[in-house]
């Protein structure tokens, strides 16, 4: 097709060169002046170009045709049209060569400007015609096609049957039936099974076993025998399990051929080689004849071979696959570069290539992809031999490079250990500076924390400090006057003795009698904080519980007094939201700023203080919030006095009477030194109690009775009474008498 393309140009190209001669020839005709009557006008020129151009459209169009015949071209025919004048149109039939125009313009009758005239018009038709022949000639469907090329250059080509004939040959109807009328089982043998079933024709068998069925011919009940039968019965071949069957290797792969002598001094004859036939030293032998299937596969799939990486160009193989994959060979080549180098860096000895693979997946990678182990094994017919050898520990070192690559190994392995212990050595720092880091950052925001909340602790004992003065400066007016009391019956003791406690907010409630003030004084408001979630029903009852005092005192039910304004049960909403912390009462109330909001509106405008239980520091944040007073003492001085020994403290230095005991132990040896004691010198005392100093609600008591656990407590009794109780106070006696 290139062929003819070129060739196609080239005749363009003759044509415009035709064309620039006749151009020429036309100025050169254009200067000639005629002289006489009888001169005649020499035009040798005019012939020369004539058959020059001849010449050139034959030799183009010879060349044209060869190529037509090679191959199938179909070419549009385009009819184009000279308009040439009136006067000439008969002399376009007059003649038709330079010998015609030559005695034209001989005539006496010419003149020189009609002579120049005839002869522009004589080019142009040439030239016309010209063209109109090439085109004709290089349309096969042009009915002058055949007459042109059997007259210029004696081609004789074939007649063909017109298109048109052929089509309405091809597509002419054809009426009747198309096929013949099959014979069927009557209707009466199909509705009575007795009657016998006509014969079948020899056609009839010949259309086949399932048309005589579809046709009743045959019962559908019927049992048929065919004879031979399609499928065989043969008993299956059992394989002793200890012979192992091996796969046939083709002959390809069991010898190679090693070139051992050739001879090319005589240049007339081919070289003379000696051959030398080896068995292959990897491969055993195998005594069964080459396989022709293995020949097939090997020619289908273009399989060649690769022995210890080195691929050998001239081999029938290769060169057949070579010629057949030719358009593909820039991508086969790289990767026939990139199978060899692995071949070579592996040593491998044999390499049995399949083609058609190798094909498709050098297609499927780009140039500058490199192909992993995978696609390089994936091409080769010997998968499993040659990945045996791959695999084997250090058969890298063996192939080509392989000393450079051993000790590119080994200094990668020490570099990669070298930095694999810097980066666990740099990790550990970096986790042990994070961890100081993070240690450091949580210390410096606890001791902000310590110290904002230290300074705030500090201004709310200072506000509450300042209250409690102006508390008791103007105690007087305030209590004969109208008030407001907050009871907050907060437990306030320390955290370790609030988590061993499982019911914190009953026993914080059962302060509830604290109602009961609004009884003793007309003048006394209550807001009690609940530490519990109080339903209406319940604070009915207790409207109605608190107004039955006058209708008890006077015996008329209606003399009951409504007091449920003067008292308020008020509820924190944080309750609910530190169920495992055991919150004191107190603290719960400080973060419930609804709550906190209700109770300044409640006491806006009135005169109020706060009643708490076992103050905390919270009670003192509570106070500085809501702006009042707290009846009672510091925290810091209540918890010293509201534990055992702070009570034995309190009576003691009043000189109020109490039982014989000890407060202030803090160890167990202690209290065995102390127990001991007290059981000597008060030995009429038979049980002792234990209390633990800062527990509440009668929660550390316990007793021991000395005289069912002594057994020396009946001796130490005889002897005492053999003393008064002054003589055996006294040391020495108590001491002597033990002894």
């Amino acid at each position: 097709m290139a062929e003819l393309l070129r060739n196609h140009d080239d005749i363009g190209n003759i044509l415009i060169q035709v064309q620039d001669d006749l151009h020429n020839l036309k100025e050169q005709l254009t200067h000639v002046t005629i002289h006489g009557s009888g001169e005649i006008v020499d035009i040798q020129a005019l012939e020369t170009a004539i058959q020059r151009t001849e010449y050139g459209i034959k030799k183009h169009a010879e060349e044209y045709l060869n190529a037509l015949h090679r191959q199938v071209l179909t070419l549009p025919y385009v009819e184009e049209k000279v308009n040439a004048p009136v006067e000439y149109k008969w002399l376009k039939s007059q003649f038709n060569s330079a010998s015609s125009l030559l005695f034209l313009i001989n005539q006496d009758k010419w003149k020189p400007k009609q002579k120049k005239n005839v002869i522009n018009h004589f080019l142009c038709l040439l030239q016309h015609k010209l063209a109109v022949n090439f085109k004709v000639m290089c349309d096969p469907r042009s009915s002058s096609n055949r007459v042109l090329l059997n007259q210029n250059y004696g081609i004789h080509l074939p007649a063909i049957t017109s298109r048109k004939a052929v089509s309405a040959q091809l597509h002419k109807v054809i009426k009747g039936p198309m096929v013949n009328n099959l014979s069927v089982l009557p209707a009466t043998h199909r509705r009575d099974p007795s009657l016998l079933p006509p014969p079948v024709l020899e056609e009839d068998i010949q259309k086949g076993v399932l048309s005589l069925l579809e046709r009743h011919l045959i019962p559908p009940a019927a049992r048929l025998t065919i004879k031979p039968p399609f499928v065989k019965s043969k008993a299956a071949q059992l394989h002793n399990i200890k012979k192992v069957h091996k796969k046939q290797v083709s002959e390809t792969t069991e010898r190679f051929i090693i070139p051992v002598q050739c001879n090319t001094e005589s240049p007339s004859h081919t070289p003379n080689c000696k051959v030398i036939k080896q068995k292959n030293p990897l491969l055993k032998k195998s005594k069964k004849k080459r396989d022709p299937t293995v020949t097939i596969r090997r020619y289908i799939n273009y399989c060649f071979t690769v022995y210890d990486g080195i691929l050998k160009e001239d081999s029938p193989d290769f060169l057949a696959f070579k010629e057949h994959f030719c358009y593909f060979w820039g991508s086969i080549i790289t990767f026939l570069e990139h199978l060899q180098k692995f071949l070579k860096a592996y040593l491998i000895p044999i390499a049995m290539v399949n083609g058609q693979k190798l094909v498709e997946l050098a297609l499927d990678i780009e140039l500058d992809q490199q192909p992993s182990t995978d696609d390089l094994l994936s091409v080769l017919e010997n998968k499993a031999y040659v990945k045996q050898i791959f695999q084997c520990p250090g058969q890298r070192y063996k192939g080509e490079n392989g000393r450079e690559m051993a000790a590119v190994k080994i200094q990668a392995t020490w570099k990669q250990y070298w930095d694999r212990s810097a980066y666990k050595k740099f990790r550990q720092r970096k986790w042990a500076s994070g961890v100081i880091a993070i240690s450091w950052l949580l210390h410096v925001q606890k001791t902000r924390v310590k110290k904002a909340l230290k300074e705030s602790r500090k201004r709310h004992l200072e506000n509450f400090r300042s209250r409690a003065k102006h508390l008791a400066a103007n105690w007087n007016r305030i209590r004969t006057s109208r008030r407001t009391i907050i009871h907050v019956p907060s437990l306030g003791h320390s955290q370790s003795l609030r988590h061993n406690v499982h019911d914190l907010d009953i026993q914080q409630n059962l302060q509830m009698g604290r109602l009961c003030d609004i009884q003793v004084d007309a003048n006394v408001d209550i807001i009690y904080i609940c530490p519990l979630d109080v339903s209406e029903e319940m604070l009915q009852y207790y409207a109605k519980l608190l107004g039955l005092q006058a209708a008890v005192k006077s015996g008329n039910p209606e003399d009951m007094v409504d007091l449920q304004d003067r008292f308020k049960i008020v509820t924190p909403e944080a309750i609910s939201s530190f169920p495992t912390h055991n919150m004191c009462l107190a603290t719960q109330l400080m973060y419930s700023p609804k709550t906190i909001k209700r109770i300044k509106n409640l006491i806006k405008g009135k005169d109020a203080y706060i009643v708490g239980g076992v103050l905390h520091t919270d009670d003192l944040a509570v106070a500085d919030i809501l702006d009042v007073p707290i009846l009672g003492s510091e925290p810091d001085v209540a918890h010293l006095y509201s534990t055992k020994s702070g009570s034995k403290r309190i009576f003691v230095s009043v000189g109020v009477p109490i039982p014989p005991g000890q407060y202030d132990i803090y160890n167990l040896p202690q209290l065995h030194e102390v127990l001991s004691q007290l059981i000597t010198n008060n030995l009429e005392v038979k049980r002792w109690l234990f209390k633990i100093d800062d527990d509440f609600g009668g929660r550390g008591t316990a007793y021991c009775d000395v005289a069912a656990h002594m057994k020396c407590y009946s001796w130490a009794l005889k002897k005492f009474k053999e003393y008064d109780k002054r003589k055996w106070k006294m040391k020495w006696i108590q001491v002597s008498k033990i002894i």
